[in-house]
């Protein structure tokens, strides 16, 4: 366990020394294969109790099984911007949160992803607290970020699960988180654990991705925790067609719309989606004003094939959707070779990500020699799972 003060007029000089340096080595060419400086500034800071920190989570909506085994304790959370990319290689500053005990005593490092989300005011930034910031109260620093198309980066589409696009702002995020807790005296350089459920199961995976293989030395992880994730887009879109009633249909809006900016598939939009989604589309996704309840009561369906152009459902579809199945494919994340150890968490009555995602990601690990273990939840749904995955993350971890 490490313990460190935190001295107020020395942090403000050593951050007011590291926006200096920022600015001095924003053109330096890149050293040791990454660039420097990633850390650009704090845009908020909040110091909540336990209290505060489940009110911002949601409060009531918090399950009890969940609340019993919180501690009191305080924690920070700054809110910071960081260089990064977006997906064609431009810089941008993005932005995410960093939490961390208030009292300067910390036992090791997560990095949270967040679960699927539509609104702006949803990213960690804008309610400065993440599910996973719950390990914060635990004694653990938790860095969490908003992902291409929240917080800082709003303007841009939402790119949901790229795993480049995804591995790759995580990646930056680490390093800009790192440089601010040295900036206050409290490097977090260890090993890290990766903890991510939905969306954010998916994430967990596309970033221990982009660390083993772009960061090996840079970048240790040791352990992560994925739950709920569609690890195989390909053939969870092909269950989806198959059942055509959905029970979260905006998130196929946010896969489609993630993967043609992303990937720069130029869709023509009228050959994807028909009325009434074809002229809302924009405002449904774009705008980031809706939740994902939201969008599903402006779709007003749980049909996919009252959304989508009829061409999905004809044997030869048309070629925006070859288009999009060929994203679907590229971003499979279970053809890899994880050095990490994996713990899957995953409900067999899950209507949103369906099981096989899990099943087909624990035998392809598997197959390889990997250190995975699946653990189902029998007849499961989604909420219920999550449940379930952040239950078993606390007893893993504390």
């Amino acid at each position: 366990m490490k313990f460190y003060t935190i001295n107020q007029p020395l942090l403000l000089s050593r951050v007011s020394f590291l926006l200096l340096a920022v600015g001095l080595f924003a053109c330096s060419p890149e050293e040791s294969g990454r660039r420097e400086a990633y850390f650009l500034s704090v845009s908020d800071s909040l110091w909540l109790d336990r209290a505060l920190l489940i009110e911002r989570l949601g409060g009531d909506d918090m399950p009890d099984a969940l609340l019993q085994f919180l501690p009191e304790r305080q924690v920070r959370t700054d809110a910071i911007r960081y260089r990064s990319e977006d997906p064609q290689g431009n810089a941008v500053a993005a932005s995410g949160i960093v939490v961390y005990p208030a009292d300067g005593m910390f036992k090791g490092v997560v990095v949270g992803q967040h679960y699927s989300i539509g609104a702006d005011r949803e990213s960690p930034s804008a309610r400065m607290a993440v599910v996973e910031s719950l390990l914060a109260l635990f004694g653990y620093v938790v860095i969490a970020p908003d992902f291409i198309g929240f917080g800082a980066t709003a303007d841009l589409p939402q790119t949901y699960i790229h795993a480049e696009s995804t591995g790759r702002v995580t990646a930056d995020m680490v390093f800009a988180a790192r440089e601010y807790m040295a900036g206050k005296g409290m490097p977090v350089e260890e090993e890290m654990y990766v903890v991510g459920y939905s969306q954010g199961g998916y994430s967990a995976l596309a970033f221990a991705k982009t660390a083993e293989e772009q960061y090996p030395d840079d970048m240790p992880l040791r352990h992560v925790f994925a739950g709920g994730g569609p690890y195989v887009p390909e053939s969870m879109f092909n269950l989806f067609i198959e059942k055509d009633v959905l029970e979260n249909p905006s998130t196929v809006l946010l896969a489609i719309t993630g993967f043609d900016y992303a990937d720069g598939l130029n869709l023509d939009y009228a050959k994807v989606f028909q009325e009434p989604l074809l002229s809302q589309y924009e405002d449904c996704v774009f705008g980031k004003k809706h939740t994902l309840s939201e969008m599903e009561r402006l779709l007003g369906t749980d049909r996919l094939s009252d959304i989508l152009h009829p061409d999905l459902f004809l044997p030869e579809r048309n070629s925006e959707f070859d288009k999009i199945y060929r994203s679907l494919a590229a971003n499979n994340l279970t053809e890899w070779t994880p050095e990490t150890p994996v713990l899957l968490v995953h409900g067999t009555g899950d209507g949103t990500v369906p099981f096989v995602n899990a099943q087909t990601a624990y035998n392809s690990f598997k197959a390889r020699g990997c250190t995975v273990r699946l653990i189902p939840v029998p007849d499961g749904d989604h909420r219920e799972t999550g449940i379930a995955f952040f239950l078993t993350v606390l007893q893993q971890l504390t």
